[in-house]
């Protein structure tokens, strides 16, 4: 209903959204460009997200970081590789366009990648059981898709971990619903999949409800 982008910020304000979105408009005004509203809002909530967590005390406060820092872990790093790759923003730019916390991946490991640092070394110290980052890298139209699936499978691993020993913490409703989303987006990919005639073996290797019981 308003028309335009400044118009449909200003209905915000007054909002939780106010300060996030006037501070990326001041970007989107100069290169009429929807990206810095997008990465803005994105940043928002995931700092929203981690400040409730760590708000939280005991066994609940060291599950939430565990679960939602591995989700935000894989954000992160996602975020930094391809704003490089396809996007090749400035150093500075990349350290904006992240955030500085997480459960494994720390500020260090993005701004290394920010300012050169071998994207595959950081990865794989980071992660040494995710295979062949490397060889991903150096295609990364096909290999970015694969990588982020076996950070996915790092997130499966840290919720199906939530549920052994004592049950009386957050980590099982907040890894329940990761567990969940994982398996609609699996159902998506055998929907998608059939549909179009694709072969078993091509698709099976994208289901992250297969990597449970391997």
């Amino acid at each position: 209903e308003s028309g335009n982008v400044g118009s449909a910020v200003e209905l915000l304000k007054g909002t939780p959204y106010e300060s996030t979105m006037s501070f990326a408009m001041k970007r989107f005004s100069a290169e009429q460009n929807l990206f810095p509203i997008e990465v803005a809002l994105d940043l928002d909530y995931w700092r929203r997200l981690w400040a409730e967590a760590k708000k939280l005390s005991g066994k609940d406060r060291e599950m939430a970081v565990k679960i939602i820092g591995s989700l935000l872990d894989m954000n992160n790093l996602m975020w930094v590789i391809r704003y490089k790759i396809y996007h090749k923003l400035s150093e500075e730019e990349l350290i904006n366009y992240t955030l500085p916390f997480g459960f494994r991946v720390r500020d260090e490991d993005v701004r290394a990648i920010a300012a050169g640092s071998d994207i595959a070394d950081v990865v794989s110290r980071i992660y040494p059981t995710v295979a062949d980052v490397g060889a991903l890298l150096e295609t990364p139209q096909s290999g970015l898709p694969k990588l982020e699936q076996q950070l996915k499978r790092q997130v499966v691993k840290q919720c199906m971990a939530a549920f052994i020993g004592d049950p009386f913490h957050i980590g099982i409703p907040l890894a329940y619903l990761l567990l969940s989303d994982f398996e609609i987006q699996d159902l998506i990919v055998l929907i998608e999949a059939k549909s179009s005639n694709v072969a078993d073996e091509e698709y099976r290797p994208l289901l992250l409800k297969t990597s449970l019981v391997q």
